[in-house]
Order: structure tokens, then sequence, then C-alpha cells
């Protein structure tokens, strides 16, 4: 067995559990983090580094209260984690709820997160958005 492996996703449960915390979020991602949002998801794109990966954050926080982000299953494959769980919220314009399912692939490289590739059900999140 590869002694990396559960490392890995010990350092992806990390961010998951840190629920925001800067600290934990500087720790666990490269300065220089890919953070790949799907086609799709409000404010999708890609962003770089640090600074990137909170204005992500900045602008969806801006549109949701109450967000979730709750992983249910971790597989590993070399470098590569992947996540799968459910996002739940809600949108402050319209008031409405939603959980959305997603799949998250993670690359972790020395330790820190290098990439997400991100994957999940963004109809739940327009609706949301639907006056």
């Amino acid at each position: 067995m590869d002694t990396n492996s559960n490392d890995n996703i010990s350092v992806v449960r990390r961010l998951y559990e840190a629920h925001g915390d800067p600290e934990i979020i500087r720790q666990v991602l490269a300065p220089d983090v890919r953070w790949e949002v799907v086609e799709g998801f409000p404010y999708s794109d890609v962003y770089l580094g640090l600074k990137g990966v909170s204005d992500f954050f900045t602008r969806l926080f801006s549109d949701f209260e109450g967000w979730r982000t709750e992983p249910s299953e971790f597989f590993e494959t070399g470098e590569h984690v992947i996540a799968t769980g459910a996002y739940s919220g809600k949108a402050k314009a319209t008031g409405k709820t939603f959980k959305a399912r997603f799949a998250h692939v993670w690359t972790v490289r020395n330790g820190v997160i290098a990439r997400l590739q991100q994957v999940a059900d963004t109809v739940q999140l327009s609706r949301a958005l639907e006056s």
C-alpha cells in the first residue's frame, strides 16, 4: 500500500473540515493551487492561487447563506483523491433552499492540494437562484 494515500485523504478531509478557516486553508492548499469550477455553477471559471480561491468563495457566499459542503465518500489513486457528497444552502435572493450532489477530484502533491476539478449538479443551484 502507498503510505501517502491515507495522508492524501487526510489533507483533503482537513480542507472540508476547515469550514473556511483561512489558517487551515493556507496550510492545505498549494500557493499556486488551480481551482476549476464546472461550467454552469455560479461563478464558474478557473481560479489560480490562494487569492483566486478566496475571490471565488467571496463571490459565491454573496449569493448563498448556510452553505454546506458535505463529503460522503473518499477514494484515492496515486496523487488523486476523489470525494463525492452534497452541497446544500439557501439562495439569498429567493430564499429557496437546495441540495446538489458533487464529485471533486483533488490532486495532492508534496502534502498540499495542487488542483481541484469540480463536477456538480448545477441545475439545483440554478433553480434555487430563479425567482
